[in-house]
């Protein structure tokens, strides 16, 4: 599988993830639409005293993601937009499509080039710290206290954790973080074959659910060529520098203050062990190093039983298949951790020719449900459809965007969650489920903690091309001897420099502890 789509399975897997719940919100109330009054309807920062209507109207560029072969309803959506934005903000709005593979060049050569960007998306495949080392987006502080208001009230809860070095460089999508490890899978199938999932299962559990899949021609799941920790999907953890923890991570980091070489590990070599043991067996299919097909498709047409995933509340939803009922079970705690919070974020870009105005948009996003809901899901009767019977939730079903080609937010999250609507088979009890997951969870020791890498670029980019090569086989249980391609993958890190950079990580953590 090409490195491109390794890139997009790992998101997949680790994003829609964001738990993106209420947050800064009366937690025992369920949600009772917008909370924050709109900008540019009152004298408060953001509002109407701050906002020039006399000038022309300025257009802002916000970045959508997602893996898209077309976008047909972009157009349908600005118009739309335009019409509330030009009204409270004076701004009209361009909605810029990027494919996932792009995001990372996109940006850089974009400010590099002097292109127009105005709101970029941070840390869904470059970590914010190498942005801000990079100078690629904008401190947002000053901005925040005099026209972003909003999105600092629904963000309050993890405020610590946007910040670098002291300064906020991005609002997050994901102001309820709580994130734990889990397996998706087909429900229908489980129930036909006797497999019993669990929250809690183990390691062990999923082998002899596999051995039970094997009997009947499916297999169990399958990693692709991956080369990110998928440990995390099982076990939860934190991990610095990006999904694959390449500046070290922690186990157990609700409790956990070292940080350590995740990969000289016994949990990392007992997991190794476990996926050979599913390769050997037989449920893995024997080439998912080479084959291009997605997880997704392969979980659609039953070709393999689920795949390992975050856990959130409202994860389920992005596993929807027409052809059979899906299930997840939670096999880790939760974890409130900075990774969660950063993971997707609404920046500014370096070369913005309006700041200003860029932060009025974002905070009609984090205080005006219409546009929120415009963003995050297109527009009601031709991209989604309300559930009948139900407040709040939505299904594509029936719509002309059944096949996610009119307008389709895979991998955004916009605005404050208590305003936006919910994705069937959610329910309207979702909002009152991820206040209770959230009020769950443990919180990290390194909550609020971003190591800054800038001096150790050269050994940064070792360690990354290491995991490139040596992960895939690992991943995919297709090595001889575990101990062996363990000690071989570590002895490579070393040689790369990661003991150095996980020193200067914990010498900075130290320090972030002792404030």
């Amino acid at each position: 599988m090409k490195k491109v789509l390794a890139l997009i399975l790992a998101m997949v897997m680790a994003l829609a993830l964001c738990a993106c719940g209420p947050s800064g919100a009366d937690n025992s109330n369920p949600p009772s639409g917008n909370s924050n009054p709109p900008a540019g309807n009152s004298g408060e920062p953001g509002g109407e005293g701050v906002i020039n209507f006399d000038e022309d109207p300025y257009e802002v560029s916000i970045q959508f993601v997602g893996l898209f072969e077309a976008n047909n309803d972009v157009a349908a959506v600005e118009e739309a937009l335009n019409k509330i934005t030009l009204e409270k903000i004076n701004c009209t709005v361009d909605i810029v499509p990027v494919f996932i593979g792009d995001l990372p060049t996109t940006t850089s050569l974009g400010v590099a080039g002097g292109e127009k960007l105005d709101i970029v998306v941070a840390g869904l495949t470059s970590p914010v710290s190498g942005m801000v080392s990079d100078e690629l987006i904008l401190p947002l502080d000053d901005l925040l206290a005099e026209r972003g208001q909003a999105a600092l009230e629904v963000t309050k809860n993890v405020a610590e954790a946007q910040k670098i070095n002291g300064k906020t460089y991005g609002i997050t999508g994901c102001s309820f973080a709580a994130v734990s490890g889990g397996f998706v899978y087909n429900k229908t199938m489980a129930a036909e074959y006797g497999i019993d999932m669990h929250d809690g299962m183990t390691l062990a559990d999923l082998t002899a659910a596999g051995e039970i899949l094997k009997e009947h021609g499916v297999y169990l799941t399958s990693f692709g060529n991956s080369y990110q920790c998928n440990y995390k999907f099982i076990a939860g953890g934190e991990y610095f520098g990006g999904a694959s923890g390449e500046y070290g991570g922690m186990v157990d980091p609700a409790n956990d203050t070292e940080i350590v070489n995740i990969y000289d590990t016994q949990e990392m070599r007992d997991y190794f062990k476990a996926v050979k043991t599913w390769n050997d067996n037989g449920y893995l299919p024997a080439g998912q190093l080479t084959d291009t097909t997605t997880i997704q498709e392969y979980f659609n047409q039953g070709y393999l039983f689920g795949t390992s995933t975050a856990y959130t509340v409202n994860q389920l939803a992005s596993w929807l298949s027409p052809n059979f009922e899906s299930g997840i079970v939670r096999i880790s705690d939760p974890l409130l951790s900075t990774s969660n919070v950063t993971e997707f974020m609404l920046a500014i870009a370096a070369n913005c020719e309006r700041p200003d105005k860029a932060m009025d948009l974002i905070n009609l996003i984090y205080s005006d449900a219409e546009v929120a809901n415009l963003l995050q899901y297109g527009i009601e009767g031709t991209d989604y459809a309300p559930v009948e019977g139900t407040e709040n939730v939505i299904t594509y079903d029936g719509t002309p965007n059944a096949d996610h080609n009119g307008y389709f937010a895979s991998f955004v999250h916009y605005g404050n969650p208590l305003d936006l609507k919910i994705v069937a088979p959610l329910t309207d009890s979702y909002y009152e489920d991820v206040v209770a997951f959230e009020n769950s969870a443990k919180k990290s020791t390194a909550f609020g903690y971003t190591f800054d890498a800038a001096d150790y670029s050269t050994e940064t980019s070792a360690i990354s091309n290491v995991l490139q090569e040596k992960l895939p086989m690992l991943n995919a249980g297709q090595v001889q001897d575990v101990d062996k391609a363990v000690d071989e993958l570590v002895a490579a890190l070393k040689t790369a420099g990661i003991d150095d950079v996980i020193a200067a990580n914990q010498a900075a953590f130290d320090a972030f502890r002792g404030q």
